[in-house]
């Protein structure tokens, strides 16, 4: 029987967001980010396995390990993301059809419905596919200068988020020959495309965001203050 296994990187520094705390670890409303993130998954029945993935010397993650026996925490956070996810497929036990879901530990306000849709969406697929909410600004193609050189059709044009969500034989395939092209992709799907495979979207919406900017923290806490209201 194929599982569906999370990955969730924890590895980087979070240095857009200026903070001496990696972003993930900060404080949003009475728990932390990764908690809000790893709590969404904890309540998805289809999942089989979550993995948090970090730095070997993270002094914040022995905390995350009392709280979350059913988690398992691996110290072999990369470089890079890709790295990172790397490192944990190397390391799981999972066979090349099941199924991997990557997912931004700062993305907190990931819907435990959406991760579901995305489960029974792509569980028949042989590639995969990633959730996306369609782009509803104009969007602006620039040069080096700044300089507008062409507008962006939006109709054809989604935000990538996660989970991303991969058979883990392709999936590991994918990042190894992307590493040995030297080639830096910033998430799974550019790796899988990178073979020359299609990858699907499963629509989302804009409250799935990452948490980059101290900004993004407030509206974190208005997305999960308000879904807590309507439940």
């Amino acid at each position: 029987m194929m599982r569906n296994i999370v990955i969730i990187p924890c590895a980087g520094s979070g240095s857009r967001f200026n903070s001496v705390i990696p972003k993930q670890y900060l404080p949003l409303l009475d728990k932390t980010v990764l908690d809000w993130t790893l709590q969404a998954f904890l309540r998805v029945k289809q999942i089989s396995a979550i993995y948090v993935v970090c730095q070997a010397d993270d002094s914040y993650i022995e905390d995350y390990k009392l709280k979350y026996s059913t988690v398992s925490f691996l110290a072999y956070g990369g470089e890079t993301r890709a790295a990172t996810v790397t490192n944990a497929l190397d390391i799981i036990n999972a066979n090349n059809d099941d199924w991997i879901l990557v997912h931004d530990a700062a993305r907190c306000c990931v819907d435990p419905s959406d991760i579901e849709k995305m489960i029974v969406s792509l569980e028949g697929a042989a590639i995969g596919g990633i959730l996306a909410s369609k782009a509803t600004d104009t969007l602006k193609q620039v040069d080096i200068d700044g300089n507008i050189i062409a507008t962006i059709d939006r109709s054809s044009t989604y935000q990538a988020q996660t989970p991303q969500m991969f058979r883990y034989g392709l999936l590991k395939s994918a990042l190894v020959k992307c590493r040995n092209a030297n080639m830096n992709v910033t998430d799974e799907a550019s790796a899988v495309e990178f073979l020359g495979k299609t990858v699907k979207i499963v629509e989302s919406d804009n409250c799935n965001l990452k948490v980059t900017y101290p900004q993004d923290l407030l509206m974190a806490e208005c997305i999960i203050k308000n879904r807590n209201k309507e439940e």
